[in-house]
């Protein structure tokens, strides 16, 4: 009975520590998001095509970025 209560209470504890871990990479990958939005709101102003092509770029790599801390956070 102990040995059982002992096992819960430590895959409680390591699914705790997942959530603060998925916590923190949200926080993250929502800084990126505003990044992303910033980058986006400046693309509507009068900029020239290669400005154009570089914000693009820069927005497709936090895409990638946020894809890869999503999936790397995504399970235990």
């Amino acid at each position: 009975m102990i040995y059982e209560e002992d096992e819960n209470l430590k895959k409680l504890q390591e699914e705790l520590e997942w959530v603060k871990y998925r916590i923190k990479m949200l926080d993250i990958m929502e800084r990126k998001l505003l990044e992303m939005k910033r980058i986006a709101q400046n693309a509507g102003n009068n900029i020239s095509i290669k400005e154009r092509e570089e914000l693009n770029k820069k927005i497709k790599y936090l895409e990638s970025q946020i894809k890869g801390i999503d999936e790397e956070s995504r399970y235990i």
